[in-house]
């Protein structure tokens, strides 16, 4: 088997995380890629709809080779193997950026999309989660799931869907603020918090805001994301989401970080700001616990609380900050493994060892 795999590439929600994700694996991985991708527009059409899209997209233009079929979760695969059912005979993976399983503790609503991801968990032949949590978190779901439906019950999916799951760290470009600061150096302003609003707690964000206004702090905001729900009470500048090198001068130029994204299963931003040297106030809950190191955690998360949240910024401003140095090398040792080089060599010899074991059968 050749070490260079052809690899078909398919993103219903082509946008944020897994655009970045995509763009970096294919621009350091040893195999060759051709990704088809939709925008980042309603996750639940794309549930519905972007199998039959993908599939006659296929039909009528792909005559390439495939050792390898890789999607995310915004995908019904086991619809698209059925619309193409040469795809059968080919491994698959799926990446979970994140899960569209219902929340069991919200209620009894039900959608025509619950069962998607228990489908296309079946379907694949290995499952790939971002984090230790979003592993956690997709088996609680889907396990609520099968006890919902009792026809699941018997042949219970989620035990096998665990066996072959792994975490793999989605691979980020972590080089790009000590690029910036060789070649145009950017001035630490203290005073200035960097918060990403996209999928954050509005609420919480603007009564933490709030509070530590009210504690007669003065600051001011560097945002990237939709800005229609924060309060105009706070001086900001909204930074492009799809500018990575300005998103990075901003961390650059912010002395703290700040999260009110609850139960994240990822957190982009937070991974660069750390390589930035931005100071993280973040949620206890979630994947966060998983990249701050133990020993930090009481000077970085809050208990999604305005109180604790404003308590921790004023902490980060007032507090004698000796350690600062040595926080900041921990910081960069915990992220190590979402490095572009680290990450992509650990998935190109997964996806190596996936299809030379399927060959073997």
């Amino acid at each position: 088997m050749s070490s260079q795999l052809d690899i078909l590439a398919l993103e219903p929600f082509y946008g944020g995380v897994r655009k970045a994700m995509l763009e970096t694996v294919m621009r350091c991985s040893r195999h060759r890629w051709t990704l088809l991708k939709l925008p980042p527009r309603r996750i639940e059409r794309r549930l519905s709809a972007a199998a039959h899209w993908f599939a006659e997209q296929l039909s009528r233009h792909w005559a390439g080779k495939v050792d390898l079929l890789f999607t995310s979760e915004a995908l019904n695969l086991a619809d698209l193997i059925r619309l193409v059912p040469e795809l059968e005979n080919k491994p698959s993976v799926v990446y979970f950026h994140n899960n569209q399983l219902p929340d069991p503790d919200g209620g009894e609503s039900r959608s025509t999309h619950d069962l998607v991801n228990l489908n296309t968990a079946q379907a694949a032949l290995e499952l790939w989660f971002n984090s230790e949590f979003h592993v956690n978190l997709f088996a609680y779901r889907a396990a609520a799931m099968v006890e919902r439906h009792p026809e699941l019950s018997s042949r219970n999916p989620v035990p096998a869907m665990l066996a072959k799951s792994r975490v793999m760290p989605p691979p980020f470009d972590l080089h790009l603020a000590s690029s910036i600061q060789t070649s145009n150096p950017v001035a630490r302003q203290k005073r200035t918090i960097f918060v990403s609003t996209r999928d954050a707690n509005m609420e919480l964000l603007n009564l933490g805001l709030e509070t530590l206004s009210m504690r007669g702090e003065r600051f001011k905001l560097l945002t990237v994301g939709p800005v229609e729900k924060l309060s105009n009470a706070f001086a900001r500048m909204t930074i492009d989401e799809n500018d990575e090198y300005a998103q990075t001068a901003g961390m650059l130029r912010s002395d703290i970080y700040l999260s009110t994204q609850r139960w994240a299963p990822v957190d982009m931003y937070a991974v660069r700001a750390l390589t930035a040297g931005c100071w993280p106030v973040l949620p206890e809950d979630g994947v966060y616990s998983e990249f701050i190191p133990k020993q930090l955690q009481s000077r970085c998360l809050y208990d999604a609380t305005p109180d604790s949240l404003a308590s921790r910024i004023q902490d980060v401003w007032h507090l004698n900050q000796d350690e600062d140095g040595a926080a900041a090398a921990a910081f960069l040792l915990s992220v190590k493994g979402f490095d572009a080089i680290s990450a992509c060599k650990a998935i190109d010899e997964r996806l190596s060892a996936i299809v030379a074991r399927y060959s073997g059968k």
